[in-house]
């Protein structure tokens, strides 16, 4: 079994909500624009449910945990977010109950309103949806604020897996030449936004919280020795943390969507190979990539098994 846990699609309701703005993020002529200087088109792999299906058929992929596109509801007034976001729920979990063999539903939370977005989580887990996707910022905004802290504490208490994705970075203005803000932008925001999460204490105060941070843990894992000897070596600047933030960084899950062969080994060595799963980005990268990188990571037999499904499935609770 081949399980996707890292696609995408674009519900009607957030769709009509981003057809309507008259600024970034909104979608014009066919195109959703995230902000200045980024934005892709709108293809019939983001709405087109049997579009999705029928490309998992030809990747061979089985069942994909299925998340809310960027940019999320995080740009709306907190009013309108929360209904769009309910909206969101209810047509992922529709999605799932007519397709429970090939689809796992991820919510989507108004975090401008941490009290709305815990009372939408609740209501979401309710529907059946196994966790949560955030974004790396709420419209510009840090995720590690203390009213966001009792987002993350339902989370856990619900042992929901929430899962981090880039979204229009904090950093844009000075990644708009080429290329960068895809390449090194969007993640350097989910990098900046775990650390703050972990720096705040999130594995102090819920130890076993399913962090799911994508793109093969970010840049995290490959700058670990740095985290830790900065963070030992300056005042202050080990934050909430009474061990290592390697530590706490090691119990993140990840994704093998990098197209690369030795990231993916990397991360199997410092995460472990039970913490990575494989993942496709779709519709933003082709859904076929994922199954080839790992013919060509040299995993072993029961190794990729975990990354293939095990690992998921048990994230997930995938049946």
């Amino acid at each position: 079994m081949l399980i996707d846990v890292h696609s995408h699609y674009l519900p009607r309701a957030l769709a009509a909500a981003l057809e309507k703005r008259r600024v970034a993020p909104r979608i014009r002529d066919g195109y959703i624009e995230y902000g200045e200087g980024s934005g892709t088109p709108l293809s019939a792999g983001f709405t087109d449910i049997d579009v999705i299906v029928q490309r998992m058929d030809e990747a061979r992929i089985d069942h994909a945990v299925l998340s809310v596109t960027i940019p999320g509801v995080d740009w709306l007034d907190a009013e309108e977010a929360a209904g769009v976001a309910r909206a969101c729920n209810d047509e992922t979990a529709a999605t799932v109950a007519g397709h429970r063999a090939r689809f796992t539903g991820l919510a989507t939370v108004p975090l401008q309103s941490p009290a709305a977005a815990v009372d939408e989580l609740r209501r979401a887990a309710g529907l059946g949806l196994k966790g949560v996707m955030i974004y790396s910022n709420v419209a510009g905004a840090y995720l590690d604020t203390a009213d966001r802290r009792a987002f993350f504490a339902a989370a856990a208490e619900l042992d929901l897996p929430v899962m981090l994705h880039p979204t229009y970075p904090v950093c844009a203005e000075p990644t708009m030449v080429g290329g960068l803000m895809e390449m090194a932008g969007f993640l350097f925001d989910t990098t900046h936004a775990a650390l703050r999460l972990v720096f705040d204490g999130l594995y102090e105060r819920h130890p076993d919280f399913k962090f799911f941070v994508p793109h093969s843990g970010s840049f995290i894992p490959y700058f670990a020795g740095r985290i830790d000897m900065v963070a030992s070596a300056r005042k202050g600047a080990m934050g909430a943390l009474t061990s290592k933030p390697s530590e706490h960084i090691r119990r993140f899950y990840v994704d093998t969507v990098t197209a690369s062969p030795q990231s993916v080994r990397y991360c199997c060595e410092f995460f472990g190979v039970d913490r990575v799963m494989h993942g496709t980005d779709h519709p933003f990268w082709p859904m076929a990539s994922g199954p080839r990188l790992l013919d060509g990571c040299g995993l072993a037999a029961g190794e990729r098994a975990k990354i293939e499904h095990q690992n998921a499935a048990r994230l997930f609770g995938i049946g």
